[in-house]
């Protein structure tokens, strides 16, 4: 659940940051959820696209997730937003592949009036996933690879979810996007089916290298209040809630997410070594055993 304190703490704390209510809005489930549409919403995470010319800290051009400086005073009172509300703002860059800084204004509405915080329109939610993907198809570096089949199916059911509650409430423009990005997203999933870019066996299997580094060491599977000093955390994907817990690892596994996924954020962020995309490592593997990560293939010891 999304409250109005912890919108209105938000704009103060991006106020503190010399952030302006007209540079950043919500976007993704959380802007669905907040426009009244009853779509699965991440838990812990809220979506938040900020002006990079506005960002105080300077980020390569290429990353798509944005931090404060470690040790920061801005991180710790982002650390103080998150323990308050148990919602982490995982804030991204505009302009952000193919989304145009200046649609802040075309795209977004205020919400609710006396606090004026930009919320995406549904209509907008659903587009900008048609602007990723024809980012990404036209991407001649990374490619769809920058993410996983899992991604686009889950796409296309909230895309469905969204369609149905449009039709009911006589939301015709966000109906008529839908209509629009169903069959891109389609041609996405049918992608996948026609490409394997794993290579998986029983004594050591393949991902996409996230960070690059050699690594041995003790497996912990995900648990919410496990300690990963000095082990290699395996899980099926990482959110952004979990930066804190997972930048304290030797290594990262996981068996979905591609190079932009929030483990890969997090493996660059911290200096991690990880590997990505595995399939099947939370299947393969149990807390206690040894494995080794050297560039985008985990072995077991």
């Amino acid at each position: 659940m999304i409250t109005q304190t912890m919108l209105t703490d938000l704009k103060e704390l991006l106020l503190g940051w010399n952030i302006k209510p007209d540079d950043w809005y919500i976007t993704g489930e959380a802007a669905m959820v907040l426009s009244g549409y009853p779509v699965t919403f991440r838990n812990k995470q809220m979506d938040v696209l900020v002006c990079r010319s506005v960002w105080p800290w300077a980020k390569p051009e290429e990353e798509v997730s944005l931090f404060p400086s470690k040790g920061s005073k801005e991180e710790k009172e982002l650390k103080i937003y998150i323990s308050k509300h148990d919602m982490t703002p995982d804030f991204h860059p505009l302009p952000h592949v193919g989304i145009r800084a200046e649609d802040r204004f075309s795209h977004t509405y205020a919400y609710p009036k006396d606090t004026a915080v930009r919320i995406l329109s549904p209509w907008a939610g659903i587009y900008h996933r048609k602007c990723i993907i024809e980012f990404y198809e036209n991407d001649l570096k990374t490619g769809l690879h920058a993410f996983d089949q899992n991604k686009f199916i889950r796409w296309k059911k909230f895309i469905q979810e969204t369609q149905a509650f449009a039709q009911s409430q006589g939301d015709q423009m966000t109906v008529q996007t839908c209509v629009e990005v169903i069959p891109i997203v389609q041609r996405v999933i049918d992608f996948f089916n026609k490409v394997d870019i794993h290579d998986n066996s029983t004594v050591f299997f393949k991902g996409i290298c996230a960070y690059n580094g050699k690594v041995r060491g003790e497996v912990k599977l995900w648990e919410e209040n496990a300690n990963f000093t000095n082990k290699i955390a395996v899980l099926k994907s990482a959110l952004p809630h979990q930066f804190s817990k997972l930048s304290v690892a030797m290594g990262i596994i996981t068996d979905e997410g591609g190079l932009l996924s929030h483990a890969a954020i997090i493996a660059r962020e911290f200096k991690v070594p990880t590997v990505i995309g595995t399939n099947s490592a939370t299947s393969k593997l149990r807390n206690g055993d040894i494995v080794e990560i050297e560039e985008n293939v985990v072995k077991k010891i």
